[in-house]
C-alpha cells in the first residue's frame, strides 16, 4: 500500500514539475533612476542688468591760420602796390578733457558650454546710456584764462557689445570669468555757441571681468566690470575771421589786417562700466543613467 502511495505521488510530482517548465518566466528590470548632476551652467540664458559709467571725451586738434595785411589809399580807397602780404600762421594744439558719466541699463543673452569646472560662452548686450559731460576746448592744455575756443557738450546715447567669456568653477554655483570683444554705441557732441555738432556711431573694442552666482537651477546674479574704448566717434572744425581796421603810416592810409583761424579736431571716448545683472538660465538636458 505504501508502495503504491510513493508511486502515485512521484507520478504527480512529474507532471507538475512538466507543467512548470511550460509556463513563461517572469524578470524584473530596475526601472532608471535620474542623477542629479548638480547645477549645470551649459545653455542659453537671457538677462537684464543696471549699473553706472565713468566715461572720458578728449578732443585733440590742430588751429592753423594766415594773416593778410592790406594797405589802401585813405581817400580813393586804391589797393597800394605790394599789398596784400599773406603770413602763414604757426600752428597751435587744440585740447579738451570731460568726464562723462552717468547710469546705464539694458539686457544680454547668451550662450555657455561647461567642461568639468571650465566654462567658455558668447554674450551679446544692448545698453541705453545717460551718459553726458562738458568741457571747454582750449589752445592751451588746462585752457588757461583767455585760451577757449568753445564749450562742448558730450553725450553717449547707447552702445553695445558681443563678447566671448571664459571663466573658472571654483564651486558649482560660483563662476568667476575674464571676457571680451567688440563694442558699439553712438556718441554725440555739440558746440552750441558756434553752433558745432559733431559725433557719429562707432566700433572699438572692450575688455573685462566678472563674478556670477547661481540661485537655483534657473536663476544667477552677477556682478561684472568693464572697460571699453570707442576709438575717434567724431571729427569737427571751426573757422573764425576777424578784421581790424586802423589807420597807417603815413596817416593818408588805411590798414586793414584779416586773421582767418581754422581749428580742426576729434574726439576718441573712453568708458568705465559697473554694473550689475541678472539672468536666467534655460533647463539643460536631464541624462538618465541605469
Amino acid at each position: 500500500m505504501t508502495k503504491f502511495l510513493v508511486a502515485i505521488l512521484a507520478a504527480s510530482f512529474g507532471v507538475t514539475s512538466a507543467l512548470a517548465a511550460d509556463l513563461p518566466v517572469r524578470t524584473y528590470t530596475k526601472a532608471p533612476v535620474y542623477v542629479d548632476p548638480g547645477y549645470n551652467w551649459s545653455g542659453f540664458y537671457i538677462g537684464g542688468n543696471a549699473g553706472y559709467s565713468w566715461g572720458s571725451a578728449a578732443t585733440d586738434g590742430t588751429q592753423t591760420g594766415t594773416q593778410s595785411v592790406s594797405e589802401f589809399t585813405a581817400i580813393t580807397n586804391v589797393l597800394l602796390l605790394g599789398f596784400p602780404v599773406v603770413t602763414p600762421l604757426a600752428s597751435v594744439p587744440v585740447s579738451g578733457r570731460a568726464n562723462v558719466d552717468g547710469f546705464v541699463g539694458g539686457g544680454q543673452a547668451g550662450y555657455n558650454w561647461q567642461r568639468g569646472t571650465w566654462l567658455f560662452g558668447l554674450e551679446a548686450d544692448l545698453q541705453g546710456s545717460d551718459e553726458r559731460g562738458s568741457s571747454d576746448v582750449c589752445l592751451v592744455a588746462g585752457c588757461a584764462t583767455g585760451t577757449g575756443l568753445f564749450t562742448a557738450n558730450y553725450k553717449l546715447d547707447w552702445f553695445g557689445t558681443a563678447r566671448g567669456r571664459i571663466g573658472i568653477l571654483p564651486t558649482d554655483r560660483v563662476l568667476l570669468y575674464a571676457t571680451g570683444g567688440l563694442a558699439y554705441g553712438g556718441f554725440s557732441a555739440t558746440a552750441p555757441a558756434i553752433p558745432l555738432s559733431w559725433g557719429t556711431t562707432h566700433a572699438g573694442w572692450t575688455v573685462g571681468a566678472g563674478a556670477e552666482a547661481a540661485i537655483d537651477h534657473h536663476w544667477s546674479v552677477k556682478l561684472e566690470y568693464l572697460y571699453m574704448d570707442l576709438g575717434d566717434v567724431g571729427d569737427g572744425s571751426t573757422t573764425a575771421t576777424t578784421v581790424v581796421t586802423q589807420p597807417g603810416v603815413p596817416i593818408r592810409h588805411t590798414t586793414v589786417t584779416t586773421t582767418a583761424l581754422t581749428s580742426a579736431f576729434s574726439t576718441r571716448f573712453t568708458d568705465n562700466i559697473l554694473r550689475v545683472g541678472i539672468n536666467y538660465r534655460f533647463d539643460p538636458p536631464v541624462v538618465a543613467k541605469y
